[in-house]
């Protein structure tokens, strides 16, 4: 089990940086920001009211791609192609992450999303550095978010490679659901190894037949929805166990609320 980083956490960090992008456009923002917020923080999640035990499926904190597409869909992005979705923009962000190396990169990238510190805007002017633009949305390093950046950072710093190789493929796996409606919105004009820039090249080199192989031995098959195999970190299960009391205990006050 992972400590802290998961897929969905990826996502997260992607979906956070579609609104630092200015691209969440203002009737939604109150929904996908409390979206956001209540993955990172379980007493965010509302109360029930009701007294029955809370669905399994309802529970916050272990998200599949379905959760952000039902989310996402029915927005219209502030920007960019007339007519595409936030989950057109989100998956973008998804599919560009597209090797391992990329990963790296994006982690490395989080840090522009967070306000610089005083003797950090000094350096980069000094270096020329451009500010960031006045239509993104920065980040403060001690709010949910900016937190949430940080320390998402560095979990992924302190992964070894086998930790890091193994994030990879569990977020190569956790994308497969999106494949079929991001190909067809690129006009089916992606190829088969689209999100695999290794594979992508490698075929050009090992032949078709060989990069399955390969595709296979990394991956496994990504056509079986293998029901048991389910992303979760340690710090999902304290969240989801925090969660779990704090609706035990306003349950239990419940009568009380009623004398």
């Amino acid at each position: 089990m992972a400590r802290y980083l998961t897929p969905s956490k990826i996502a997260l960090l992607a979906l956070i940086e579609l609104y630092t992008d200015a691209a969440v456009p203002p009737s939604s923002t109150i929904t996908i920001l409390s979206f956001i917020l209540k993955q990172l923080i379980p007493t965010a999640v509302p109360k029930s009211q009701a007294v029955e035990p809370v669905p399994e499926e309802s529970l916050p904190f272990i998200l599949e791609s379905k959760a952000f597409e039902t989310l996402l869909s029915t927005y219209t992005a502030a920007h960019g192609l007339p007519g595409r979705t936030l989950w057109d923009h989100f998956l973008k962000k998804l599919w560009d992450i597209d090797s391992l190396d990329a990963l790296y990169v994006f982690f490395k990238r989080r840090v522009h999303l967070l306000k610089k510190s005083r003797n950090e805007a000094r350096r980069d002017r000094e270096l020329g550095i451009p500010p960031p633009s006045e239509g993104m949305i920065i980040l403060s390093r001690t709010s949910p978010f900016g937190s949430f950046v940080r320390r998402s950072n560095v979990e992924f710093e302190r992964l070894n490679f086998n930790g890091a190789v193994s994030l990879w493929m569990a977020f190569v796996k956790w994308r497969q659901d999106t494949r079929t409606y991001w190909m067809r919105r690129n006009g089916g004009g992606l190829s088969r190894w689209a999100g695999d820039h290794a594979l992508l090249n490698g075929q050009l080199n090992w032949g078709v037949e060989e990069t399955e192989m390969l595709q296979l031995v990394a991956y496994g098959d990504l056509n079986i929805n293998d029901a048991e195999e389910v992303c979760v970190s340690t710090d999902d299960v304290e969240k989801v166990l925090e969660f779990q009391v704090d609706q035990m205990q306003s349950k239990l006050s419940y009568p009380t609320l009623l004398v």
